[in-house]
């Protein structure tokens, strides 16, 4: 849940910290998620695979009401930092560096589930095809063209 609304608080040094540091909360609330999306991935466990992203889908609207709350700030970085004294600038540099960090690795890691859920696909697609093709083939050797359908032997068995 938010910590400032987006009419609730002036965005003073203060609450500017608060926001940051919910936001590093967030990400790391994420980070939780991609490990739990990336073993359902590795399992091919869809249906708990599809709750889990339905919950990073509302984490991440979450932390966007966070970044646009902060959006007066980043367009404005430089005027909003000599209003913080030493000690804040430095919280807020260091957390500014922990979401950078952050948000980089849950980049990676969300890339490189899509290319597993994409190999995925293409060997299901690929064998999809090939599956086809076989009963395609099975179907033209047991129809002559005519309408009529040649008889083999397994079909004389039964």
């Amino acid at each position: 849940m938010l910590k400032a609304s987006a009419t609730s608080l002036p965005l003073g040094p203060a609450n500017i910290l608060s926001l940051l540091h919910e936001q590093v909360d967030l990400y790391a609330e994420l980070a939780g998620y991609a490990d739990e999306q990336r073993s359902l991935v590795t399992k091919e466990d869809i249906d708990p695979l599809l709750t889990v992203l339905a919950k990073r889908q509302r984490l991440s609207a979450r932390l966007g009401e966070v970044v646009q709350r902060l959006e007066p700030v980043r367009k404005d970085w430089a005027t909003h930092r000599t209003r913080f004294d030493s000690t804040q600038r430095l919280e807020a540099e260091g957390l500014l560096a922990d979401i950078g960090s952050r948000l980089r690795v849950l980049i990676d890691r969300d890339e490189e589930d899509v290319r597993i859920l994409s190999a995925r696909k293409q060997a299901v697609t690929s064998a999809m095809r090939s599956t086809h093709s076989t009963g395609q083939a099975l179907c033209a050797y047991r129809d002559d063209g005519f309408g009529t359908a040649r008889m083999t032997h397994l079909d004389e068995a039964s």
